[in-house]
């Protein structure tokens, strides 16, 4: 008997290359009770060595496992690797392969959180074929050259790398690997990751040479380009925060075949002789709290003089940031004033900055420009306040109507309908368990008042 909560493989998937295959949850389940063998355990034939990728291509290879639109028995090791690991990825939505909850902090307050990140992955779009959205659906260019931090490769610096396309047979040497110890970077492993070139250079065995001296900042570029190729951007899942209510992010299935880890025990940022060293200089360091409040303080005095707004209290707030509905932390947030209570006390309106909101977002983009981040988040927060004093925003309605694009978006919008639809359903369903007594009365009431009024 399946569990209640039990969640199935959609017997039909749309996949990223555009074709349609079919799944079968019961021979699925049947195929992984023979690869893992018994709830925790392997199966007799399987080596220790194995890696989580290639253990779940055993699963999808069993009998009567996968299919194409037609209904003919699909092989797939000729499949493309992103539609493998999307196949992968609704092994583990389904539980039909094991995914052991991994260990995250929040990236907005710092609490940690335990989750097994594909029961949270949206499927909708993979099941209804809604796989037209320009940056969640746009297909990885492998005619280009990506740019990566420098590395030398033979006599040269290179400062790019280009991929091509791999099937799940071509990329098999990386994707048996099991994940332990250390990652050895054969010509092999190249030619499996599909790294045509370095720079100029297209020699597999001086790439790997090249690869396996690489600067931690390289190495760890190369890593992103490789997921974003093989990994299609609709594989992850959202985490809301039980604590702040912020939004993480956490990538769909959780373990992948090629660690982002430095190869060596100790890196360094760059080693390439006559590059510049990573270490931020002091121009470049952000404003401590006092330097910052100081930036915006000034800041908000010549944008209200702009606006002609003044009385608003304006406070730099240097603990966990506030979220939108969304889940994302805000640089800044308004608050309206509140009329004199009971005892006479009136709240002025309030501009509140986000310290720790700008750190990160600086952190993370070299190019964020902190004065004109401050600027424009106090100028948007006063724009709210014009508009409340106006007794309308349009600016706030725009912010939630963007927050349900960005859901719709990843959800499906074939999905959101069905949701909706079932929200009514138990909105109805709710109504009738609250209040069926007050029914049963009054029906009640009712016949006894017919049944009087026949004497």
């Amino acid at each position: 008997m399946p569990k209640p909560a039990e969640r199935l493989l959609p017997a039909q998937v749309h996949l990223p290359s555009g074709s349609v295959v079919r799944l079968s949850d019961a021979a699925a389940r049947a195929s992984a009770q023979a690869v893992l063998g018994a709830p925790g355990g392997r199966s007799g034939g399987e080596p220790a060595s194995v890696g989580r990728c290639a253990r779940d291509l055993q699963v999808l290879a069993g009998p009567s496992v996968l299919a194409d639109a037609r209904g003919a028995p699909l092989d797939p090791l000729g499949l493309p690797l992103p539609d493998a690991h999307v196949l992968r990825a609704l092994l583990a939505f389904a539980d039909v392969v094991p995914e052991e909850p991994g260990g995250y902090t929040c990236e907005n307050c710092g609490a940690p959180f335990e989750v097994a990140p594909s029961g949270l992955l949206e499927i909708g779009p993979f099941t209804d074929g809604e796989l037209d959205d320009p940056e969640l659906d746009r297909p990885f260019d492998f005619g280009a050259s990506h740019p990566i931090p420098a590395l030398r490769v033979g006599r040269a610096v290179c400062r790019g790398v280009r991929l091509v396309e791999r099937t799940v047979e071509e990329a098999m040497p990386l994707l048996r690997l099991s994940g332990e110890g250390a990652l050895r970077v054969t010509p092999s492993l190249v030619a499996a990751m599909g790294i045509a070139a370095l720079g100029r250079e297209r020699r597999a065995s001086v790439i790997a040479d090249a690869l396996a001296g690489a600067p931690d900042d390289a190495w760890a570029a190369i890593v992103d380009l490789y997921h974003e190729a093989r990994y299609p951007a609709r594989l992850f899942a959202v985490h809301r925060c039980e604590g702040c209510g912020a939004r993480n992010d956490l990538d769909v299935p959780l373990e992948r075949e090629l660690p982002r880890a430095p190869l060596r025990a100790s890196g360094t940022a760059s080693d390439v002789a006559g590059e510049p060293s990573a270490t931020t200089g002091e121009g470049s360091a952000f404003p401590d709290l006092d330097a910052f409040e100081a930036r915006v303080r000034a800041a908000a005095e010549r944008i209200y003089e702009a606006r002609g707004v003044r009385n608003i209290d304006l406070f730099i707030d240097a603990g966990v940031p506030a979220c939108d509905d969304g889940g994302e932390p805000l640089l800044g947030c308004y608050t309206p004033g509140t009329a004199a209570d009971e005892l006479g006390i009136a709240r002025p309106p309030e501009i509140r900055i986000f310290y720790r909101t700008f750190r990160t977002e600086a952190r993370e983009d070299p190019g964020f420009d902190v004065d004109a981040e401050i600027a424009e988040t106090i100028d948007h927060e006063v724009i709210h306040h014009l508009h409340h004093l106006a007794g309308s925003d349009p600016l706030d309605d725009e912010e939630r109507e963007q927050i349900e694009r960005e859901n719709l978006r990843r959800i499906g919008h074939a999905e959101a309908a069905r949701r909706a639809r079932r929200g009514a359903l138990s909105d109805v369903g709710g109504f009738v368990r609250a209040t069926w007594p007050a029914w049963l009365i009054a029906a009640v009431g009712t016949a006894l008042a017919w049944c009087e009024g026949g004497r």
